[in-house]
């Protein structure tokens, strides 16, 4: 994709010859642009021209196309700042440079910064560089140009900052002595006040102009932008491709509108155009009639030039081949961008990707969760959140067929009992915020609901019921024909009760011991619909080479011990074994598909089971997957010394576990992850991600669980089953 703000200087912007970089600010929006990643989206902002930025604990703009160096000779940054609103005497404004994370690349620094060195002025006026502090101080009534240049020199390191007055008057000047090396990593300017990040931002608005890098310990990659568009996923089915574009907040001024184009006979010839919905910020186009393969690409005109984000859409296997299949779910975050699972991926070239929920958490990104706000400013915070997926994901996702639903952390609730789409009641005085969730609902406004299940899942099949919930919530649960395959998608969490709106507490208390006590009469998983849509499929699947239910999480409890101290764990009732009885008319209504498998996530812990209901093994198989970033723990360890057999899980269903991925004991505690990295401590709580191969020659599924770590395989598998 083609960046404007570098291709500026390149055609001769006014600037310092020997500066690579200067910034090209114009119009007003609140992304910043293509060369920029902020942290966090919402406070800063495009103001005719003027970069501004709401003034914050961690408050930063990183430079994506620039990072410092090491070795011998010079960085230089500039920046012309100014206080715009707000006084006090704590916020400062300038630079952060040397940004490195605990895992190599830059993208993983932007979000997870271990190390770096800030340098600006105050509010005061005094000029500083780490703990130095210049005596001196200048004017800021009219703001100030700071020039921040670190010299490396024989294995030392030395820093200046300059700050001159716009108003006139004498420039400050301070020097710091560094480590050497202190300026390799992410550049950035700064608003900053004191504090840890957190949502709360303290009132001082600063503004940039003119920001210049450059010099010879400054590496340059032009590559490294992120938008406007930002990335593509797309589904196919019974000829007809769906293809959503994510863009980031534009400006009012800018085009609504993008375009798809297809290459053919060696050409780009526009096949569509579609508007970029408001909210959430997606395009979708429609391709009926299809068949066969094609390069396309996204165009987006934004500043007067053109910006292409390009995939393939593959052609569909015929059926007589195997099938793979990719499972995901629950990344936590820590490891953004997967750089080395997403390698391994892209080897084993699935034909599908499926991502079961829980793409983001509230914690992603820090700056807390915006829980409680309109609309548009918590899907602000959701978008830069869910950017982290799609970063992550977009090399993976742009070339192949993706199934993406989401689950409760996906709309900012820790669970979710989404009781037929209903907003959440209002929880006794006293009572918690999980207890709240309990009661069944969704927390947050009905559009922004929609406008996150249109990031996710808006490329999907046209759902087959499309009616929404009564409150306005829409539905996606649908089916996607592909390769022979016909994959069910359905959605187990959002018409299933809340429990604390049916159980009393002496039944909750009593369904320790006694699991029945809990099947509460008339509560619901599925609900009624999605039941029908079952019934419907079996009959209409039937000529299918293979099927294939895609939920969100396994219809048992397929964990005994969960939490942070990893403790054993009876009952469960947010996993898909609760209600018994629903559970059970689901999984029978689906006997009639007896070659079926159930692909889920949510449980954070790998699992093949079959599952039984009027006896062992009578009915669907089901595969989970753990998350490809485990954050809270979970695992199967079960009394006794054997992994594998026939188990009542703790509400009493049946399961016969066929193979287990584990966390390994200890994972979780300080002292087992000291001394390691983000990626080695996913590894050891049992992160990964699964691949389905289906066979028809042979009529085998063969079901692989990857460890976090490249290579290697939970040990269990990989198991074959004949179907």
């Amino acid at each position: 994709m083609k960046s404007a703000g570098v291709a500026a200087v390149a055609a001769g912007c006014s600037g310092s010859s020997e500066l690579s970089f200067a910034s090209n600010w114009a119009g007003s929006r609140i992304w910043v642009g293509p060369e920029y990643w902020a942290n966090p989206l919402q406070n800063w902002s495009v103001d005719d021209g003027e970069v501004r930025a709401q003034a914050g604990a961690g408050r930063t703009l990183h430079l994506l196309t620039h990072q410092g160096r090491g070795g011998d000779g010079t960085l230089e940054t500039r920046v012309k700042v100014r206080r715009v609103e707000g006084s006090g005497d704590e916020t400062w404004a300038g630079f952060v440079i040397g940004i490195r994370g605990g895992l190599e690349g830059y993208q993983h620094a932007l979000v997870h910064p271990a190390t770096s060195v800030s340098a600006g002025i105050g509010e005061d006026g005094a000029a500083f560089i780490g703990e130095t502090k210049s005596a001196a101080k200048i004017d800021l009534s009219g703001g100030a140009e700071l020039t921040l240049t670190v010299r490396n020199i024989n294995g030392g390191c030395q820093a200046k900052l300059t700050a001159t007055p716009a108003a006139g008057g004498d420039a400050v000047t301070v020097e710091h002595a560094l480590e050497a090396g202190a300026a390799v990593g992410n550049i950035a300017l700064a608003a900053q006040a004191p504090g840890r990040p957190t949502a709360e931002i303290s009132g001082v608005v600063w503004g940039f102009r003119d920001w210049r890098v450059g010099g010879d310990l400054v590496e340059e990659h032009t590559e490294q932008t992120f938008g406007p568009v930002l990335w593509t996923q797309y589904a196919a089915s019974r000829g007809t491709v769906k293809l959503t574009a994510l863009f980031p907040p534009i400006g009012p001024e800018d085009a609504q509108t993008c375009t798809l184009e297809i290459r053919r006979n060696g050409e780009w010839k526009q096949e569509a155009e579609a508007s970029i919905e408001p909210l959430s910020r997606t395009a979708l186009f429609r391709l009926t009639g299809w068949s066969g393969s094609a390069d396309y690409r996204v165009v987006y005109r934004w500043q007067d030039e053109d910006f292409f984000w390009e995939g393939a859409i593959r052609e569909e296997p015929d059926g007589s081949a195997p099938l793979k299949v990719g499972v995901f779910s629950c990344d936590h975050g820590e490891c953004f961008p997967q750089m080395k699972m997403v390698r391994q991926v892209l080897r084993q070239d699935p034909d599908v990707v499926y991502f079961a929920g829980d793409q983001i958490y509230e914690s992603h990104g820090g700056f807390g969760v915006a829980r409680g706000k309109p609309a548009a400013e918590a899907m602000l915070d959701y978008l830069r959140k869910y950017w982290q997926h799609g970063w992550s994901w977009r090399e993976v996702l742009k070339n192949r067929p993706s199934i993406v639903i989401p689950d409760d952390h996906d709309v900012f609730q820790g669970n979710i009992w989404g009781h037929g789409g209903r907003p959440m009641p209002e929880a006794p005085a006293g009572e918690s915020i999980g207890y709240r969730q309990a009661m069944g609902g969704y927390l947050m406004e009905v559009d922004w609901v929609n406008a996150v299940q249109r990031t996710q899942a808006g490329h999907l099949p046209d759902p087959v019921d499309p009616e929404p919930c009564e409150s306005g919530i829409e539905v996606y649960f649908t089916e996607m024909r592909y390769g022979g395959v016909s994959f069910a998608i359905l959605e187990d969490r959002k018409f299933k009760t809340g429990p604390n709106d049916i159980l009393t507490e002496k039944q909750r208390e009593a369904g320790r011991t006694n699991p029945k006590a809990v099947d509460a009469p008339g509560a619901e998983m599925l609900g009624p619909r999605q039941e029908e849509f079952l019934r419907q499929w079996t009959k209409d699947s039937a000529d299918a080479a293979f099927r294939l239910i895609c939920s969100q999480t396994i219809f048992c409890k397929a964990t005994t011990h969960a939490g942070r101290d990893l403790n054993r764990a009876v009952i469960d009732l947010d996993c898909g074994g609760w209600p018994q009885t629903a559970r059970n008319r689901a999984l029978s209504i689906l006997k009639a598909a007896p070659d079926a498998i159930m692909l889920h996530g949510d449980q954070h812990n790998g699992t093949l089971v079959r599952q039984g209901v009027d006896d062992w093994e009578d009915a669907a198989l089901a595969f989970m997957v753990p998350g490809t970033s485990n954050g809270f723990p979970r695992a199967w360890w079960p009394e006794g010394d054997e992994l594998t057999g026939r188990f009542l899980d703790g509400l009493g269903n049946r399961m016969t576990i066929l193979a287990a991925a584990n966390p390994e004991r200890g994972s979780n505690t300080p002292e087992g992850q000291k001394g390691l990295n983000a990626e080695e401590v996913a590894h050891i709580k049992g992160s990964g991600y699964g691949v389905v191969i289906l066979d028809p020659t042979t009529r085998k599924a063969t079901f692989e669980m990857w460890r976090h770590r490249e290579g290697e395989q939970f040990e269990g598998f990989p198991v074959t089953v004949e179907l």
